[in-house]
């Protein structure tokens, strides 16, 4: 008898014509996932276990990736499949620490300018490349009339990572690293303040994550003036996917953020949620109510949602603007299920081309049911769009824009649903920006070598440390790197570290370079007159 597995997956769509907006969104589908009966290859496993661990079946995810362990893997492989393995013991680990927030709205938007549908002052988001940054793909959010800002760029080792400059009147302060713990080997993007500056939410990619970008806060610490140990905000708020992008409103009543959970590539959805201060948790050990809690769905309780928080400024009510708003929900709603669709298709093709041939009718059967099924939905889905565009010519005198001065602002939501307003970007950035000079304070070379004289010079300096040792390094250890300093410490372990630095912000500069050079864990140090003193003491006597 043939083996299957069957898995329900909850998606945003039923199949079938005549279907609202809503009811499409609500009702899910089950989903057949065939296994060929001959032994997986590691591929197969692979792949399996990346879709147990997208649907939060954690452990499942994690014993098809050890059992991929034994086959011969090139070594790329192998380190993706490690960092896969990492991804899903920490998802199964923040299962113990689950929030179950209230969801006001979601809506799914491009990826290439859904951060134009925040509730933010208008004209805050200026395109890349600019004064700082110089790479194209993310934008910068710096709101007219402020004097700091946070931004990410590439730093020297060719990740982003979190930067700040304040305006010191005519001149902007050469960008500097947010602080060393909201830095890493990874990228950091999407920095937010705040309403009260003393929070900073930011996405990253390579701290304790579940895989993706996960989204992390961290806390102003004021004795020290630094950024604290950032902190995974966990489900749903991080998820398998990429998710970025948090602020909580001025007003206090809500938090945003976006994730491409459940959507194509090319879009993501911005959930809206209701703040809550101190995230309550708690343990969930049900796949199903897992599955629930991270699918973010919607509260049915108008009542509880303030557009205020969400538009500034006037936008029309009419009959059109509710029509409008509800056929682009119902597109929305469409587009993710033909993409789902199509992902499961694309899937049975995969085993089609690897099964038996006594597997090959069943799955060819179920490949035609799966494109009979897409044929109405893209009918449907022509249909809704031709009504968007008939919808779009009455516009001009009725409605779904409203006029702020010569600006005209698309509007997306329902009467029942929070409203998003799309403000427009902000214009080029012009501002002078001071630059670090540029030190060579170690080289990489081929081969590493240690310094002839470990003397550091009188007064605060900074190093980055390499490692620690029981015993003497050789030249075989330190990377490429020149001149390495050996000191024995007082736990007589022998420690390696490199560079001399005036200030910590110099050398925070370079310690992703030191990271991605083979040294993960290295950190900065500080000494005066050659003797270990704490990093926040020597901030200080700067």
């Amino acid at each position: 008898m043939k083996r299957k597995i069957f898995a329900i997956v909850s998606l945003l769509f039923l199949a079938g014509a005549g279907l609202s907006g809503q009811e499409i969104i609500d009702r899910p589908i089950p989903i057949e996932f065939p296994v060929p009966a001959h032994r997986p290859s590691p591929r197969q496993l692979i792949e399996r276990g990346d879709s147990l661990l997208r649907t939060y079946h954690f452990q499942d995810a994690i014993n098809h990736y050890l059992a991929v362990s034994g086959a011969s893997l090139d070594s790329k492989t192998l380190a993706s499949l490690d960092r896969k393995v990492t991804a899903a013991q920490n998802g199964l680990n923040m299962t113990d620490f689950c929030a179950d927030p209230h969801v006001v709205a979601r809506q799914r938007f491009s990826r290439k300018d859904f951060f134009l549908f925040y509730p933010l002052k208008p004209q805050s988001w200026h395109a890349s490349p600019n004064p700082l940054d110089s790479l194209e793909g993310y934008p910068l959010y710096a709101p007219k009339g402020t004097d700091v800002i946070y931004f990410t760029a590439a730093d020297r080792a060719g990740t982003r990572s979190i930067f700040i400059t304040e305006d010191l009147d005519s001149l902007w302060r050469a960008p500097r690293l947010a602080g060393e713990s909201v830095t890493s080997i990874g990228s950091e993007i999407f920095p937010m303040l705040s309403p009260d500056g003393k929070t900073l939410y930011f996405a990253s990619d390579g701290l304790f994550g579940m895989g993706g970008y996960d989204l992390y806060a961290s806390a102003w610490d004021e004795e020290t003036q630094t950024w604290g140990e950032p902190v995974n905000l966990g489900f749903p708020y991080s998820s398998p996917g990429d998710d970025f992008l948090l602020m909580d409103t001025d007003d206090g009543k809500y938090t945003l953020f976006a994730s491409n959970r459940d959507c194509s590539r090319d879009s993501v959805y911005v959930y809206v949620l209701e703040y809550e201060g101190s995230r309550a948790r708690k343990q969930v050990r049900s796949h199903a109510e897992l599955a629930r809690i991270a699918g973010l769905r919607p509260i049915d309780d108008p009542s509880r949602i303030d557009n205020g928080s969400a538009v500034s400024g006037s936008v029309a009510d009419n009959a059109n603007t509710r029509l409008y708003m509800h056929k682009n929900a119902e597109a929305r709603a469409l587009r993710d299920s033909i993409y789902r669709h199509q992902k499961m298709i694309d899937a049975l093709r995969t085993l089609l081309s690897e099964a038996r041939e006594d597997e090959t009718a069943d799955i060819t059967a179920r490949i035609r049911e799966k494109e009979n099924a897409l044929l109405p939905l893209r009918r449907q889905l022509e249909e809704t769009e031709l009504e968007i565009r008939l919808v779009e010519q009455s516009f001009l005198q009725s409605g779904v824009v409203s006029s702020s001065g010569s600006e005209e602002r698309e509007v997306v939501g329902t009467s029942l649903s929070y409203t998003f307003a799309k403000n427009a970007m902000g214009p080029r950035l012009r501002m002078k920006v001071g630059r670090h000079p540029v030190r060579n304070s170690f080289r990489i070379s081929p081969v590493g070598r240690f310094a002839q004289d470990n003397t550091l010079p009188a007064g605060i300096v900074y190093q980055i440390q390499l490692f620690t040792s029981p015993r003497h390094a050789s030249v075989e250890d330190l990377g490429g790197l020149s001149p390495v300093y050996e000191r024995l410490a007082s736990n007589l372990r022998y420690t390696y570290s490199v560079g001399l630095y005036p200030t910590y912000a110099a050398a925070l500069l370079d310690l992703n370079t030191v990271r991605r050079l083979g040294f993960p864990d290295a950190r900065l140090t500080a000494y005066r007159d050659g003797r270990p003193i704490p990093l926040t003491t020597a901030r200080q006597e700067e």
